[in-house]
């Protein structure tokens, strides 16, 4: 069987949406980007939030209830069943939601080979998917590919002790020990490190399209970052790679 994605939309749910008992003649993923709820799968109850997502096999019924506003994608595909593994599951790292995200892109766009780029996204989430069955909870290390990928966006610390099930002191010291950094040292430093990489790339980018990029609230904000580690100033730096 071909894996071929069907039809993927981004629907917001006002107050308590109800969707009831039902049934695809595809495999269907459902992605809780905000808000809270219930489903059930062939009988059986789950609750979700944010970073959640469920998965049915086509034929399989099943119904939702949204017990606030919510944010939801849904997103329907073809693939062979073995591949598809059913329940509800934590997107601990983001890796599922960042491919759901990207899967929107290619299906909107018409870029060279297409529908190859789709399958390869949709065989790496039922993969991460599968991982997550086997494993029950993420590592450090996914957390850190999480930060590397998600370097302008703000960061929940405490959010992904939560998820590793340790108190933020524990999830503290044990990211510490990794990396010989605290969670927010490791951040800027990864902004910075990204900055850099921009500057070469562009010395002619403004401080502020550089700032925001890497996720700093300003370009003072980012200067200042900047000169505490690298001791000099961006535009100091831009000059020094010039010369």
């Amino acid at each position: 069987m071909d894996i071929v994605c069907k039809k993927l939309v981004s629907i917001y749910h006002a107050n308590s949406a109800l969707v009831s008992n039902h049934v695809h003649h595809t495999h269907e993923l459902v992605y809780c980007i905000s808000g809270k709820g219930f489903a059930q799968i062939n009988g059986k109850s789950y609750s979700f939030s944010s970073g959640n997502y469920y998965i049915t096999r086509a034929g399989t019924y099943h119904s939702e209830k949204d017990s606030e506003c919510t944010r939801i994608i849904y997103f329907y595909f073809d693939a062979p069943p073995e591949l598809v593994c059913e329940g509800m599951f934590t997107d601990y790292d983001g890796s599922v939601l960042s491919c759901v995200k990207k899967l929107k892109t290619e299906t909107d766009t018409v870029e060279v080979c297409k529908d190859q780029m789709i399958e390869c996204l949709i065989k790496t989430v039922l993969i991460e998917t599968l991982r997550l069955k086997e494993s029950g909870k993420p590592t450090i290390n996914s957390i850190l590919q999480y930060i590397d990928e998600n370097i302008e966006n703000d960061i929940d610390f405490r959010e992904h002790a939560r998820r590793l099930n340790y108190s933020y002191e524990r999830f503290r010291h044990l990211f510490k020990e990794h990396t010989n950094m605290s969670p927010h040292q490791y951040l800027i430093t990864q902004r910075l490190e990204k900055a850099k990489f921009m500057m070469k790339l562009n010395p002619d980018a403004s401080l502020t399209e550089i700032s925001y990029n890497c996720g700093f609230s300003s370009s003072s904000h980012f200067t200042k970052a900047f000169r505490s580690k690298e001791g000099m100033s961006p535009s100091q730096y831009i000059k020094s790679k010039k010369s």
